[in-house]
């Protein structure tokens, strides 16, 4: 009769002799075990030819048997190099970082790169946190999402020892490569579009400064759409609030119904089309019009810079300036990844590279943007999935 306390405690001997030895065997017991020396293990692991096959077969053997596995890490950092790309985020939950994102962690990912992610949470004080954190953690690039670029930035990177990759701002003020939204040609193509449909009083629904590429430049894109058609700018119809939902459907609402309304210029002073400087703000000010009885576009027509796919879902499907931001992810992606490249083949270190790498002058890519006209404007489509 088979004695199955005797195979379990077997087992059991079994399970903690492999326990034992995947804890405590490094390279010099294998190459022990084996009958070779430390660097035919470290010839076989890396795969290298200079291995005759017998030897090779006999090493893999015992290496599959103990369970042994080289320090990673300490290998990498041997090589000056961790294989591991930072990515700092302002914001996580906003759909378009979202599909940046994942243009990113595609390419990184192709090209055997871990990605160590942070979330600022559009905190100033976190940007800073995180970047001192990557130069801890010896990354070998930092792609940093920068809401804005003042002497702190500046300082701050200033002390990294590895490539950074600007995502959203220029990066010249800080000697980096850099690629970024042409947002000033968005919102000015976008203004000059609603000026072209017969508009001459044109709200904005802005957000704050510190954000250049997006508060400041598209604020000022506005403008000088305008100013290119002899409107005044009216600050009454400038309202700034933030990037969350309530920010928009508030200011819709003061732009329609309070101090702005009360304006010149326009029949009952109102604007008779609303441009949003983000996806979200315009989302909630159409919402908030439909829910104060006002038609879209007969009453008012909406439009804004940005296009998530909600924004094809709306009823009414919302005028933008879209972005192919998934492109712009592959781009930072590929951009960071030469940086790296570059400084493997440059002699004197990481630091001297990336002194290098800078020095060459650091590259700005602008992304180009295409109209999307949709039904907030007067375009009348299909409702269907293929609907730009």
């Amino acid at each position: 009769m088979k004695n199955y306390f005797l195979d379990s405690w077997r087992f059991r001997l079994y399970a903690q002799e492999k326990l034992f030895m995947e804890v405590r065997v490094n390279i010099k017991d294998v190459a022990k075990m084996a009958g070779v020396s430390i660097s035919t293990i470290s010839r076989v692991i890396n795969n290298s030819a200079f291995v005759s096959p017998d030897v090779k077969q006999r090493v893999e053997k015992i290496l599959e048997e103990t369970g042994y596995r080289p320090n990673t890490l300490a290998k990498e950092l041997q090589k000056n190099k961790t294989n591991t790309i930072g990515v700092i985020l302002p914001r996580i939950d906003l759909g378009t970082f979202a599909v940046i994102f994942d243009g990113i962690s595609a390419v990184l990912n192709a090209n055997g790169y871990n990605i160590l992610l942070a979330n600022t949470r559009d905190r100033f004080e976190e940007e800073l946190r995180y970047l001192d954190l990557m130069h801890e953690k010896r990354v070998d690039g930092i792609l940093y999402f920068a809401t804005g670029m003042c002497e702190e930035h500046k300082r701050a990177i200033s002390k990294l020892r590895m490539p950074v990759v600007i995502v959203g701002q220029p990066g010249d003020a800080v000697n980096c490569p850099a690629i970024f939204l042409d947002s000033f040609g968005a919102s000015r193509a976008m203004v000059q579009y609603l000026v072209s449909l017969g508009h001459r009083r044109i709200g904005c629904l802005a957000v704050p400064d510190h954000d250049y590429n997006v508060g400041t430049q598209r604020r000022e894109g506005y403008l000088a759409a305008l100013a290119d058609n002899g409107i005044d700018a009216d600050p009454s119809l400038i309202v700034t609030g933030d990037f969350e939902f309530e920010s928009g459907a508030r200011g819709a609402q003061l732009l329609m119904e309070g101090n702005a309304a009360k304006g010149s210029g326009a029949p009952n002073g109102r604007p008779s089309a609303i441009f949003c400087i983000t996806d979200r703000l315009a989302v909630a000010a159409s919402g908030q019009l439909i829910r104060s009885g006002w038609k879209i576009p007969d009453d008012v027509s909406v439009a804004c810079v940005d296009d998530p796919l909600l924004l094809r879902y709306c009823a009414p499907s919302v005028t933008t300036m879209s972005f192919d931001y998934t492109d712009m992810g592959i781009r930072a992606g590929n951009m960071i990844i030469d940086c790296i490249e570059k400084i493997s083949s440059l002699r004197g270190g990481q630091e001297a590279g990336a002194r290098a790498v800078q020095q060459n002058g650091p590259l700005q890519v602008a992304l180009p943007f295409t109209m999307k006209i949709r039904e907030s404007t007067g375009c009348t489509v299909a409702r269907s999935g293929g609907k730009q």
